[in-house]
């Protein structure tokens, strides 16, 4: 195949790819941007029901409505890790084409100003993530700032309210319920964060890397 073919070839796929980061980034958003108006909208609606009936009745509502808005959350979360998943597999397809272009073209290669490695610390830089320097894990920080990482948080959160209802209805005092929503929330964002990075990392396990940041080329 010759040189222009093959980069007409080339820049379709890269075009096609760059889309598919478009849509990813615009679902993944979409979603976590609709499951917190319907978190808001309930809590605005519990906030109304609050002066009219008594603390047990609230406590029962709170308890029933936030279990489903954490099982709303659940499909949220997962479909915007596969989103990730998705949106990190263009991403290493692109840096991927910008190595071949610069193999195709030497002198391209100082033009690019966005990484030519087709690993994740490459996507991973691309996306602002090896900023942290100063940080002991900066994978685990970029991960967390994502739309899955602040879905997750949202769903402890809820996870953390239904606990603390589920305490006041058993009689525990104010203080404990407190307590016991803390717990969980912080439980349920970390299980469900080691989970997810689980998951992610089995999505792009079968994508091979051709050209890993310490390539000498």
């Amino acid at each position: 195949m010759d040189k222009t073919s093959a980069l007409t070839i080339l820049t379709m796929e890269h075009n096609t790819l760059q889309m598919i980061r478009t849509a990813t980034i615009t679902d993944a958003t979409g979603r976590a941007g609709h499951l917190l108006t319907t978190i808001s909208a309930s809590m605005i609606a519990l906030g109304f029901v609050a002066q009219v009936v008594s603390l047990t009745v609230l406590l029962t509502l709170l308890l029933v409505v936030f279990t489903a808005l954490f099982l709303i959350g659940l499909a949220t979360l997962f479909r915007t890790v596969e989103l990730t998943i998705e949106d990190v597999q263009a991403g290493l397809g692109i840096n991927r084409i910008r190595a071949v272009y610069a193999e195709l073209e030497p002198s391209t290669r100082d033009v690019f100003v966005r990484q030519l490695h087709d690993d994740t610390l490459g996507v991973e830089a691309d996306a602002g993530q090896t900023g942290w320097r100063k940080a002991r894990r900066p994978r685990l920080i970029g991960t967390a700032l994502g739309v899955a990482g602040l879905v997750n948080l949202v769903n402890g959160l809820v996870a953390g309210v239904i606990a603390g209802a589920a305490a006041g209805l058993l009689g525990l005092a104010l203080a404990w319920s407190i307590v016991v929503s803390v717990v969980v929330a912080i439980a349920v964002f970390s299980a469900f964060g080691i989970v997810l990075g689980r998951i992610g990392r089995r999505g792009i396990a079968p994508i091979s890397t051709r050209y890993p940041r310490n390539n000498p080329n």
